[in-house]
């Protein structure tokens, strides 16, 4: 078995473990008396949220997509190069950490989407995103009483010798893969600096850290929505969940332990919704943000699929 595989299969474990720690931790919760812990399903807030995270997957494209006209000097039509966008999303989902830039080569062809163009706007698009996404988050829990009082959180969690060992497992695995690629990741920044400066102005940089803060701000607003429907929450605290999930994404995909970042995002997420949640509603919460995610992409993924194959049969 070769090197990449053990890898692999390795962090797909180590995501297994979180989910699985996750869903102890949230029976053990239930099993005891909880106190203002109300769970009232509210299908019109899901419904809500759900429609404002398909809106959000949908625009996420339209940036990219003039991203990639940066790059290149052909014209390309919107609809096709979204269909290419929102296939090439699928692609996290497959083994490895690359997925995605496999997905979308496999479709460039089909699309006429030239390759190296795809590859750098994505990567820019993720560098947009990770980056605002910390900064932002990272604003606004500073900002508000939610330093404190996960300070509060921390000091109360009575770290057992086996979760200490996982996590100090967890830390040297992520940086056994960060110092085993360390060549290819400094290479992979290199040439997106290089490429990156000279596509860009300042104005258009400018526009698209504008355009990538309000998204972010369109995807808070959705997951907010989304506790909304399973448990009350007052509207106060809107930012604060927008930069709970904006940090909690950021982390998830800056990991390079798990694929997409599963089992990290939801521990970072269950740890800080603690903050403005009961702890049994907060693990729940986390839990099911990645279905509810996933769901969105999946529609999308079908729509797009759709659009791929009525172009093929014209």
């Amino acid at each position: 078995m070769t090197r990449s595989r053990l890898l692999r299969w390795g962090r797909i474990l180590i995501a297994l473990s979180i989910l699985c720690f996750l869903i102890k931790h949230l029976l053990g919760l239930l099993t005891v008396s909880l106190e203002g812990e109300v769970i009232a399903f509210k299908p019109f807030w899901l419904l809500a949220s759900l429609t404002l995270l398909l809106v959000y997957f949908s625009l996420l494209g339209i940036p990219w997509f003039f991203l990639y006209l940066s790059g290149i000097e052909k014209t390309v039509s919107f609809v096709p190069g979204w269909t290419f966008f929102q296939l090439s999303q699928l692609g996290r989902y497959l083994p490895g950490r690359i997925g995605q830039f496999v997905w979308m080569l496999s479709f460039s062809r089909e699309f006429g989407i030239e390759k190296t163009s795809a590859i750098l706007a994505t990567c820019l698009q993720l560098v947009f995103q990770c980056s605002l996404g910390c900064l932002f988050g990272c604003l606004v829990l500073w900002h508000t009483e939610t330093v404190q009082l996960l300070q509060n959180v921390l000091a109360s969690i009575e770290m057992s010798v086996k979760t200490s060992l996982i996590c100090i497992g967890i830390g040297m695995l992520g940086g056994g893969v960060v110092f085993l690629y360390r060549h290819r990741i400094q290479e992979t920044f290199s040439r997106l600096i290089k490429q990156g400066a000279a596509m860009f102005s300042m104005s258009k940089l400018l526009l698209s850290l504008g355009v990538y803060l309000l998204l972010w701000v369109l995807l808070g607003t959705a997951f907010f929505l989304f506790i909304n429907s399973l448990c009350p929450i007052s509207f106060s605290q809107l930012l604060v969940v927008t930069g709970i999930y904006a940090v909690a994404w950021s982390i998830g995909f800056l990991s390079v332990i798990t694929p997409s970042g599963l089992g990290v995002r939801e521990g970072v997420l269950s740890l800080l919704l603690t903050t403005v949640l009961p702890p049994a509603t907060a693990t729940l919460v986390a839990l099911l943000a990645r279905l509810w995610t996933l769901a969105a992409e999946l529609l999308l993924g079908g729509v797009a699929f759709g659009i791929y194959f009525r172009r093929r049969r014209v």
